[in-house]
């Protein structure tokens, strides 16, 4: 069966006839929407479906001039969509071959741009994530319960900072039990394995038109230490999660709003604390961005500065919180304490990212999520 597409009405964005809407924009395909569901079902024995594969962003880490260099989180780039060629009738895998599998071809590609290997971490975010993705047969970056990604990440006790690349093979929530009860005859199957790497294959080397090349350079960020990998799939679906790390040596510990920042710091030194405000994750959050195509880091409400010498001071910034600390040990070891509580105006998730410079460059050496809920806390 030859594959047919559609251009949509709204966007432009070319996807399968199949669709029932755009899953650019969301518009509905009218050509779908016409046809009357007896009529894609009474022959169903000659129906065919082509298994289409989507990718969503990662939050990308750019940077940009502010007083003291914050490193602004901004949203990523858009989805890319494309059609999965034809498969042989799949095997099953083990989840521990297929994550080795994604490993062996994340590696590949770094080893390709002379870039050291990642380690496979042990945190399961990305498997929760898929889990979830892989249950609302919704590609996000947000779990059901509203969470983000670094969110997750720290309540499964992270101690880095994360960038998530998301991405799915398979059917709509509709098209997938229309195969699986055979409804729909020869809907095309998932081979695991084939199709990672078809999936890593886009991201790496089809990403700069649709996304910026957000994605391969996830894939290929040099301080990039670890990687979760998360994947759920059967015959008609394959959920897929990539959770890169940057683990650096720095542990956080909050106790009744006293920050502490330790460790032993692998490269470059402590340049600040950045904290990012979201609001409480809940269903209902996840109902109003589940579509989005990639996520920002919340709003910068607070940096943590090194105390100055008596008699200098800082110049107050507007929009945010400047937070001296009480104390900024870099040596062997780093030892940073500070108080919380001049950041927190309200209730919601509180993230702090701890910020490094090396060799002129800053990045994200350690992340971690503050679940601040008065109400709980009276109970």
């Amino acid at each position: 069966m030859a594959d047919s597409w559609v251009d949509c009405s709204a966007c432009g964005n070319r996807y399968g006839l199949f669709l029932s809407a755009c899953p650019m924009c969301g518009a509905q395909n009218n050509f779908v929407a016409a046809q009357p569901l007896a009529a894609k079902k009474s022959n169903p024995g000659k129906i065919a479906i082509g298994v289409v594969v989507a990718i969503i962003a990662a939050a990308l880490f750019l940077m940009a001039p502010t007083l003291v260099g914050i490193i602004i989180h901004r949203e990523g780039n858009p989805a890319i969509i494309i059609l999965q060629p034809q498969s042989q009738e799949p095997k099953t895998v083990p989840r521990e071959e297929l994550v080795q599998h994604a490993l062996d071809v994340i590696n590949k590609n770094r080893a390709d741009f002379g870039l050291q290997p990642v380690e496979l971490s042990s945190n399961q975010a990305a498997q929760a994530h898929a889990e979830d993705v892989f249950k609302t047969k919704t590609i996000s970056h947000w779990m059901t319960d509203g969470e983000k990604p670094y969110m997750t990440y720290t309540r499964y006790g992270g101690e880095g900072s994360v960038q998530q690349n998301v991405a799915i093979a398979g059917f709509s929530a509709d098209q997938y039990e229309e195969c699986r009860t055979n409804i729909l005859l020869d809907c095309e199957k998932i081979e695991p394995l084939s199709t990672i790497e078809e999936l890593e294959y886009e991201m790496m080397y089809k990403d700069a038109e649709c996304c910026n090349d957000g994605h391969r350079d996830n894939i290929l960020e040099p301080r990039h230490t670890h990687v979760s990998i998360g994947i759920v799939y059967d015959k008609y679906y394959l959920a897929f999660v990539e959770n890169f790390e940057n683990n650096h040596g720095l542990n956080v510990d909050v106790n009744n709003g006293q920050v502490r920042i330790s460790g032993q710091l692998l490269e470059g030194e402590l340049e600040q604390v950045s904290i990012y405000y979201d609001v409480m994750p809940t269903p209902a959050v996840y109902e109003q961005n589940k579509h989005l195509l990639s996520y920002s880091t919340g709003e910068l409400v607070a940096t943590v500065v090194k105390p100055l010498p008596p008699g200098y001071y800082y110049e107050r910034p507007q929009g945010y919180t400047l937070i001296e600390a009480n104390s900024w040990e870099q040596g062997d070891s780093v030892n940073v304490m500070f108080n919380l509580a001049s950041a927190v105006k309200e209730d919601g998730v509180y993230t702090l990212f701890v910020v490094v410079k090396d060799g002129g460059q800053m990045f994200d050496a350690t992340s971690h999520s503050i679940f601040v809920d008065s109400q709980e806390t009276a109970q």
